[in-house]
């Protein structure tokens, strides 16, 4: 098993998990089953969907294999899927539910529960409605009447209708049922109604106590107003790309979108391929190319941490042979540069470095109008020397065009 400081990973779905055809993309869940199965990572789904709208991503990551969780109606309960039971469960105070029935007809909005499998309402026409059934896959099933024909001890009940009702109704539910529900708007449709004191950060806490955990090896991701608190109680709290700007300005990192494969992204740079921190920032890197080889090759670094640099290069007139392919010459000077970006980043006090060997392998071409990107790794950190493998792709086709392996020398400045 792999190590890395990051034990949990608590993911939002809808925005978040899914993209927005709401499909488990192969890249994401492909990542998110080697977290689990090379590095341990113990996968929490926390979504305000009911758990019946949770099973089939349960499956399909495998969580009863790997001991992971499913937090439903926004923590409202949470799942342990190896044990196949619900360890924890919070429940809205007995009539809130037709209070809530009331204030919904008042504002001419629809109402909504759940049971096991279906989801419940007087009016399951309405197009807000069915945005729910199109989220959770479950079907919905019509009740004469709310206040009478659904339990009246719920997990959550939602209301739904349109953006600005919405956004009205939400001070008024809290101002009228302070101290005894949260309410919170997961979708600027939807307006939550859960048990006081119930929000995802809350249900990951007792459920980090419970495993004695800390939270700062929880990863959580998200994208709306209810994963605000659980980004800001992480470890580490990502943002989606596509997620609210508000969201994104309380998150330590914002990963690729829901549609970019953005959780696959995240995994990359934070665990399969991470990397300390450089002294340098690209910015730096950056600030000592004019006036040299690098400048008159378009060559930039788009990436640093120790042990790893990316840097992109374009193929035009400066870089390619007469026919319009990338010249070899040009991959292995780029090859070279993103070697030595790397060492710089990685010398004590009073080194320098020089390049001393490079050897490549050109395995395919590039054609004008293409632009390559260069990915470097450290192979050996000595005393004296570096090793650096570096592989050069096609941003247009992603295929592999150069191989490269990079010397670096290291000296004692005099």
């Amino acid at each position: 098993m792999k190590t890395t400081k990051y034990k949990l990973m608590a993911l939002d779905v809808d925005g978040t998990l899914v993209n927005s055809e709401r499909v488990l993309t192969a890249p994401v869940r492909d990542a998110l089953l080697k977290a689990q199965e090379e590095y341990g990572i113990r996968l929490i789904i926390a979504s305000g969907r009911p758990t019946a709208g949770l099973r089939e991503i349960a499956r399909e990551l495998q969580l009863d294999r790997y001991s992971g969780y499913l937090m439903p109606f926004n923590g409202g309960e949470v799942y342990n899927c190896r044990a196949k039971n619900p360890i924890a469960s919070y429940l809205l105070p007995e009539g809130i539910a037709t209070e809530l029935y009331g204030l919904s007809k008042e504002y001419g909005l629809t109402i909504l529960t759940y049971d096991a499998e279906h989801i419940l309402s007087e009016n399951i026409g309405d197009p807000y409605l069915l945005k729910e059934v199109e989220i959770t896959g479950m079907s919905p099933k019509q009740v004469a009447n709310f206040s009478t024909d659904v339990p009246q001890v719920l997990p959550k009940c939602l209301i739904v209708g349109p953006p600005d009702h919405i956004e009205a109704l939400e001070p008024i539910v809290k101002e009228r049922f302070a101290g005894r529900v949260n309410a919170f708007r997961s979708h600027p449709s939807f307006l939550e109604v859960v048990p006081e004191g119930v929000h995802k950060a809350a249900s990951l806490s007792r459920l980090l106590e419970r495993l004695d955990y800390d939270r700062s090896e929880l990863i959580a991701v998200g994208d709306s107003f209810n994963d605000l608190e659980m980004i800001q109680y992480a470890g580490l709290g990502v943002a989606m790309a596509n997620a609210r700007e508000a969201i994104k300005a309380c998150a330590d990192y914002v990963t690729k979108s829901n549609d970019e494969d953005g959780v696959a992204h995240l995994l990359a740079k934070y665990l399969f391929n991470h990397h300390d921190e450089s002294p340098y920032t690209v910015e730096e890197f950056n600030s000592l190319i004019p006036g040299t080889l690098m400048e008159a090759l378009g060559i930039r670094c788009v990436e640093v941490a120790k042990g790893y640099i990316v840097g992109t290069m374009p193929v035009d007139n400066r870089t390619a042979q007469p026919m319009g392919i990338i010249h070899g010459g040009a991959n292995l000077a780029f090859a070279e540069t993103m070697a030595g970006y790397g060492s710089l980043a990685l010398l004590e006090e009073g080194e320098m470095q020089v390049g001393a060997q490079v050897s490549g392998n050109h395995v395919a071409s590039a054609m004008t109008g293409d632009t390559m990107r260069a990915e470097a790794r450290i192979m050996h950190r000595g005393r004296s020397t570096h090793v650096w493998s570096v592989e050069i792709y096609s941003q247009k086709s992603g295929k592999l065009v150069h191989t490269a392996r990079v010397l670096n020398s290291i000296l004692k400045r005099r």
